[in-house]
């Protein structure tokens, strides 16, 4: 590796400077959002929501800023069997999601029963994302065995 290709990864100082600004001010933004909206209890909610904030305002601010000099991208990185498996998954997961929500309206319809929507969302959201882990497993079993 010669100095040039070296040298040419290292990110500039004010790089770092900038995503660290970023991250700051992002995480004051939030920080006084979630205390305003709480203005009997302003410094504690304004405290929780900078803890909340600060680690993904300064990951913001890293991805922004730094890693365009430290990460490479790869080339053919759409092409990767992981991401294969993963948009099968996900293609499956959608479809049992759907046929679970056409049964479900069609029992919530007939049999004219009277839910609140928030839980039936949550369990929808519980159900896809177990879906597509569970099919992503299988699917990866199935490729390596």
């Amino acid at each position: 590796m010669s100095k040039a290709s070296f040298t040419s990864r290292w990110t500039p100082v004010h790089h770092y400077v900038l995503a660290i600004v970023l991250g700051v001010i992002l995480t004051l933004a939030v920080s006084v959002a979630v205390g305003a909206s709480n203005p009997d209890d302003f410094w504690l909610a304004a405290g929780i929501g900078a803890l909340c904030a600060a680690y993904p305002a300064m990951s913001l601010g890293a991805k922004v800023f730094v890693s365009n000099h430290t990460a490479a991208r790869d080339a053919h990185g759409e092409q990767s069997v992981e991401l294969q498996w993963m948009r099968q998954a996900g293609a499956g997961a959608f479809l049992d999601v759907l046929v679970v929500i056409v049964v479900a309206s069609l029992v919530l319809a007939i049999g004219r029963f009277d839910m609140d929507a928030l839980p039936v969302l949550l369990g929808l959201v519980a159900l896809s994302a177990t879906d597509a882990g569970l099919r992503y497993v299988a699917i990866r079993h199935r490729a390596l065995k």
